[in-house]
């Protein structure tokens, strides 16, 4: 594990009514809560904070694209959830990086990044954890051997057997007491 090592710098993020309401919606939730004109956010809505970071201002992970995993997402408030109208501060710092062996060899990278929210009075309103994680490169295994013969298509195997059909069903046997008597 490493200590915290970088510091982003704040952006703006407005909080809107409409956003919030188009949030709910894509969550398919109607929730009074959502609908109001002082409507709190819903708890993951704070991810679209990241949108609103100018260039530069995120705090990098440093991992290739390419195998870069989301492993988690979680969000913590510290007290009640923010609301339309209010204008948070974000900012992310690098929290802790560390590494463990993959399943398939080769070593796994994670960074956590965790995004403070503050008001506009400076107070913590809410955190954001992202685990991110770089997966191990690929070993090099051998490739296919290639062929100039067109690719052959399967058909299903052809039989000469007959189609086996389902028994004939026996006759209901009369539940006993309920024969006819001829």
């Amino acid at each position: 594990m490493s200590a915290p090592s970088e510091a982003g710098t704040a952006w703006e993020f407005p909080i809107e009514r409409g956003k919030i309401r188009e949030f709910a919606l894509a969550m398919q939730s109607e929730a009074p809560e959502y609908q109001r004109p002082d409507a709190v956010v819903p708890p993951t809505f704070l991810i679209n904070a990241n949108r609103w970071a100018p260039e530069g201002a995120r705090v990098p992970h440093g991992f290739d694209r390419r195998r870069l995993l989301h492993g988690e997402q979680e969000y913590i408030f510290h007290g009640p959830p923010p609301h339309a109208g209010q204008t948070l501060y974000a900012a992310e710092r690098l929290a802790e990086r560390y590494e463990k062996p993959g399943r398939r060899g080769g070593t796994m990278k994670f960074a956590v990044i965790v995004t403070e929210f503050r008001d506009e009075a400076g107070t913590l309103v809410a955190e954001g954890r992202a685990t991110y994680i770089e997966t191990a490169k690929a070993t090099k295994t051998a490739e296919p051997a290639k062929t100039t013969e067109p690719a052959k298509t399967t058909e299903p195997a052809k039989t000469t057997e007959p189609a086996k059909t389902a028994e004939p069903a026996t006759a209901a046997q009369p539940a006993p007491g309920t024969e006819e008597k001829a």
